[in-house]
């Protein structure tokens, strides 16, 4: 909890200091905070449901539990992603290992973890692609256009990347690595990662399961740029959907360059700024979107990583 409200504290500093000659109409825009701080937590519950529902589709329906643990699971990973130094990755395996103690077999749990990282990945490529077409076809981009080439293809080697590493494990490496490890700590099995592997393979083969989470977790994205619109029609600043699109489309893919800061403190709220700007939208407002983004994530995430601890002290299903 300390880490938390540091780390939004530093965050308010950051962004205040950077974008200091804007604070007489900040101030007149943060009387609507609560309640857009409200708007951005009822549409990230949304968003919560369908990426928990992603993940879920990759999983045998035998094996799925609930709708709500799924949810569950996902909000840790985020509290994670939000508070800790590269708490994606952290979050993500631990999310994994809770799954498997609902009954999940853990090669089973772990690549559809896997699985659906690299999905998620995937579908935000897609989606910031959208974002720069919407962008380019609708005003004068100048030299943005090459930029957002350029980051498109470092981010499409990327998730090429990720799935040729999950295809071509260097198998007898690891297993070597682990059996050391095995001398040490009976309970790893060094042929597990052979069952991992295919576990990920059996996943890539299945199309339906795939489409299905590309689907929810475009849908995902999509209402990311619902919350946006909602905020500054809140303040007083509407803009069309299409610009909403834009906007969390090209700060998602910035704040990618943040990923080792615990939520890309800062990084974030430069992203949103510089996006909003390029349609049209006062840097007063979209600081204070910025703000409220920030300050849903810390209500989301404290008490995140609360029921995340007991969740690891609880029995197994």
């Amino acid at each position: 909890m300390l880490n938390g409200v540091l780390l939004g504290s530093l965050a308010l500093g950051a962004v205040i200091a950077l974008n200091y000659s804007e604070i007489p109409g900040l101030t007149r825009i943060l009387a609507d905070l609560p309640l857009a701080v409200a708007i951005s937590a009822a549409v990230h519950m949304l968003q919560i449901l369908f990426t928990a529902l992603a993940w879920r589709a990759l999983l045998p329906p035998e094996q799925r539990p609930s709708i709500a643990t799924m949810m569950a699971l996902r909000w840790y990973r985020e509290a994670a992603n939000a508070l800790l130094p590269a708490g994606a990755i952290l979050g993500q395996a631990a999310a994994a290992r809770l799954l498997a103690r609902q009954g999940v077999p853990g090669n089973m749990a772990g690549a559809t973890a896997t699985v659906d990282i690299t999905l998620e990945a995937v579908s935000q490529l897609f989606f910031t692609l959208a974002g720069i077409a919407l962008l380019l076809a609708g005003r004068e981009a100048g030299g943005l256009a090459g930029f957002a080439l350029a980051g498109l293809g470092i981010a499409l080697a990327g998730a090429a990347a990720m799935v040729v590493v999950q295809r071509r494990l260097p198998l007898s490496l690891i297993e070597r690595g682990m059996a050391r490890l095995s001398r040490r700590w009976p309970a790893i099995r060094p042929d597990a990662i052979r069952d991992f592997q295919a576990a990920i393979l059996a996943l890539h083969a299945n199309w339906p399961r795939l489409a299905a989470a590309m689907l929810f977790h475009t849908i995902s994205w999509v209402l990311g740029a619902v919350e946006i619109l909602g905020v500054l029609w809140l303040l007083g600043h509407p803009i069309t959907l299409a610009d909403a699109l834009v906007v969390e489309a090209l700060a998602q893919a910035l704040r990618n360059a943040g990923f080792l800061l615990p939520g890309a403190l800062a990084v974030q709220e430069g992203a949103i700024i510089g996006a909003a700007a390029l349609v049209g939208v006062p840097a007063a407002a979209a600081l204070a979107v910025a703000l409220v983004r920030r300050s849903r994530e810390v209500v989301f995430s404290l008490p995140g990583l609360l029921a995340w601890q007991r969740a690891e002290t609880r029995p197994s299903a």
